[in-house]
């Protein structure tokens, strides 16, 4: 599980959610669908979420934890997309 309060890519996962969105912040009480969000934009944020950061949100995922704490805690949870380089 990744840490809800690890800077990194939790301000990442914000700026996503608010370029989708188009939108200049981002509360934990925002809903996905309240602030313009629908299927399309929804397969948006979870495609670039995968290819940015890795983490295996799912389309099923944003349209069931429309609310960003919950998504957030989702994205926490979640394997990664694609499993680390190794080095050689």
């Amino acid at each position: 599980m990744r840490d809800v309060h690890d800077r990194t890519w939790v301000a990442e996962f914000e700026e996503l959610w608010m370029e989708v969105l188009g939108v200049d912040t981002v509360d934990d009480d925002d809903d996905f669908f309240d602030l313009g969000g629908h299927s399309l934009s929804a397969l948006r944020l979870s495609t670039l979420i995968r290819q940015e950061l890795n983490l295996a949100v799912m389309f099923g995922h944003v349209l069931e934890n429309p609310r960003f704490a919950d998504l957030r805690k989702v994205a926490s949870e979640v394997p990664l997309e694609r499993p680390p380089a190794e080095t050689a």
